[in-house]
């Protein structure tokens, strides 16, 4: 539903960005790339305010001190559009209030946009200015680390630090096998954690992520324990659980939406639904992003342009299992695909000639 008002505000009306209060700011994220992009605005104005969530109906938004729900300014929401952009959970905007209500009247720019293709109806913004990446995965029959290469694709395509959260150890098959796989599959720059979702250890073990100003997002399947975890990091019961069927380890979709909350170590944490399958947004460099490996081995094919088919001398094919090797054809082509799609949907339309007279 498109959510913007009609308002005109003067100049005068508004004052240069108040960074007053940022105590109250830092609780809900801010931190010094904030500051670097408010200040790189020079003609910005307003209190600045953190979306933490997105209703159809309506943004709430948190300026440190409260959650209020506010209106998107037409001119803003126009402005976003042209580009095919749009405001989303973790976005810092600026707000102003007139008439009992608040308004967004301007966006700051962002550090990290996560995305996730919605095929016939565009892409979806995740989650915004985030710093690192929960990606929670079970033991059980949630197991896939073909689905956990995408979230890789995905959060590095942004930007974004990928931590990795194995859960529910007691129904691992092969615990110690499927450790090593994750670990190997993630590379030397992805922690992996094995994980009680309720052992309030996992608080300790996941500490380095938790400071003042730090923004995590928790992504994964439904049933992996992210509503649990969420719990034992706040300490609290805030986040609704439900249990996984018997017969294939799925998880009800206890979260409904995406949401800001922060944390009493200091960071905050955008919890999202569950989605069992990632299509990715377009943005991921398969070879870049998640196949070290192949960019190794790439490097010794006998041609420049190898595709990776069935070219002579192919360094790639002779060197990979042939699942690795399906997989990456796989996400390539889908890549190639979005990336296809979303030329077409962002090309100006033609214009139209005049006749001559």
């Amino acid at each position: 539903m498109r959510q913007a008002f009609c308002r005109t505000f003067r100049r005068d009306d508004l004052r240069l960005i108040d960074l007053s209060d940022l105590p109250a700011l830092i609780a809900i994220g801010w931190n010094p790339q904030c500051t670097a992009a408010a200040t790189s605005q020079a003609a910005a104005t307003g209190r600045p305010a953190r979306v933490i969530e997105q209703h159809r109906a309506h943004l709430l938004v948190h300026d440190g001190q409260t959650a209020v729900k506010a209106k998107t300014l037409t001119a803003l929401f126009d402005r976003l559009e042209t580009t095919g952009d749009g405001l989303a959970v973790g976005d810092w905007v600026l707000v102003h209030e007139a008439g009992g209500s608040l308004y967004i009247h301007d966006q700051l720019p962002r550090s990290s946009l996560l995305l996730r293709s919605r095929g016939d109806n565009g892409v979806q913004r995740i989650a915004a200015n985030v710093d690192t990446a929960l990606l929670v995965m079970a033991l059980d029959n949630d197991y896939s680390p073909n689905r956990l290469e995408r979230y890789l694709l995905m959060v590095r395509a942004a930007h974004v630090t990928p931590v990795i959260v194995l859960t529910k150890p007691d129904r691992a098959p092969a615990l110690d096998a499927q450790r090593a796989e994750i670990a190997a599959l993630a590379g030397p720059d992805a922690p992996v954690f094995v994980l009680d979702a309720r052992d309030p250890g996992c608080v300790a073990c996941l500490a380095p992520w938790l400071a003042a100003g730090q923004t995590l997002v928790l992504l994964g399947s439904s049933g992996v324990g992210k509503s649990t975890l969420v719990n034992t990091l706040l300490g609290a019961e805030q986040q609704r659980t439900g249990a996984t069927r018997a017969y294939d380890d799925r998880g009800r979709h206890t979260t409904t939406a995406r949401s800001l909350r922060m944390l009493p170590q200091g960071a905050c944490l955008i919890d999202t639904p569950g989605v069992r399958e990632l299509k990715l947004g377009g943005e991921e460099d398969v070879t870049a992003d998640a196949f070290d490996d192949i960019a190794a081995l790439a490097a010794n094919c006998r041609f420049r342009d190898c595709q990776h088919q069935r070219e002579p001398g192919c360094a790639v094919v002779a060197g990979l299992p042939p699942e690795r090797l399906a997989n990456y054809r796989k996400l390539r082509d889908e890549l190639a695909a979005s990336q296809q799609k979303r030329l077409e949907t962002t090309a100006p339309a033609p214009t139209r000639r005049s006749k001559k007279r």
